[in-house]
């Protein structure tokens, strides 16, 4: 199975680091959900809530801003 590598970066420290299967979170255009093989991107992050599911179980973050 292909995963993810999910990497959430705050000023004052690392969120989370490993693997995923999935990655949804609200930007300037819209939600969007990351999947494997899904191709490069650069977006900006609108506040709001992360979602990343790791193992089957989906974890929760608040986002205020940044970049993706």
């Amino acid at each position: 199975m292909n995963n993810l590598t999910i990497k959430i970066v705050t000023p004052e420290r690392i969120v989370f680091e490993g693997q995923g299967e999935s990655l949804t979170v609200m930007t300037e255009s819209g939600e969007i959900t990351i999947l494997p093989g899904h191709i490069p991107l650069v977006t900006i992050l609108r506040p709001g809530e992360m979602r990343f599911k790791q193992n089957g179980e989906e974890n929760l973050l608040a986002v205020s801003t940044g970049f993706l």
